[in-house]
């Protein structure tokens, strides 16, 4: 399984269909992270970029599995692959008191 980065620049000045697809982008990002197809997901504070870590067998699968997405043809792609990506959530386990 390769891992890609995935930096995504967002329409400059989107129109109401845009904003109307949020609830449904949100939910098919849920689902896709539930299958570990994407690992993380972050929007920049200006709201131009989205970077998204994900896993494929290659970048034409990953393409596949965005396109999933509602918001998909608003998004304009540059895959980078990953050697590693780590996450400092990720190293330990949440400790359990119950």
């Amino acid at each position: 399984m390769t891992m890609f980065m995935v930096e995504t620049r967002l329409p400059i000045a989107p129109g109401t269909e845009f904003f109307s697809l949020i609830p449904a982008q949100r939910l098919k990002v849920a689902e896709l992270m539930t299958r570990k197809k994407i690992v993380s997901y972050t929007l920049s504070a200006d709201r131009s970029k989205l970077w998204i870590v994900m896993n494929g067998e290659s970048e034409e699968e990953a393409r596949r599995i965005l396109a999933e997405q509602p918001m998909d043809k608003y998004f304009y792609y540059t895959f980078h692959e990953l050697m590693f990506h780590e996450m400092a959530g990720a190293m330990f386990p949440s400790v359990s008191l119950n």
